[in-house]
C-alpha cells in the first residue's frame, strides 16, 4: 500500500524554514526551482513582495514538520536534491611494511 503523503515543512531540505522544501515533496517538484519561481515572482511584482512574506511566515507557523525524517541539516541536500552518494568503500590496510625517511643522508657507509 502506498505511503500517504503529509502536507509538512521539510526537516532535511530546508533553506530558513522548509516551507518550500515541504511543498515541493508533497507535490513531487523540485524544491530548489520552487524557490527560484517565489524570489522571482517576489521581485518582479512590488506588491507581491510583502505579501509572499507574509504568507510563508504564515506556513511556516502552522504547517507542521515532518517527523518521519533525522533532525538536523544537511547542506549535502542542497546541491544534490536529496539524493544519496554512494558509500566510498573501506579504507585499505597494507601489512607487513617498514617506513625510512627519504630524505635521510645518514646511510650506512657515508
Amino acid at each position: 500500500m502506498a505511503e500517504k503523503k503529509k502536507f509538512a515543512r521539510s526537516r532535511t531540505n530546508r533553506l530558513i524554514g522548509g516551507v518550500l522544501g515541504g511543498i515541493a515533496a508533497y507535490f513531487n517538484w523540485n524544491a530548489n526551482l520552487l524557490r527560484v519561481i517565489y524570489v522571482l515572482i517576489s521581485l518582479a511584482l512590488p506588491t507581491h513582495g510583502p505579501l509572499g512574506l507574509l504568507i510563508y511566515a504564515v506556513c511556516m507557523t502552522f504547517m507542521p514538520l515532518d517527523d518521519s525524517r533525522p533532525t538536523g541539516i544537511n547542506f549535502r541536500d542542497l546541491f544534490t536534491g536529496g539524493r544519496k552518494q554512494p558509500e566510498t568503500p573501506d579504507r585499505k590496510v597494507i601489512h607487513d611494511v617498514s617506513e625510512h625517511d627519504v630524505n635521510d643522508h645518514h646511510k650506512d657507509g657515508d
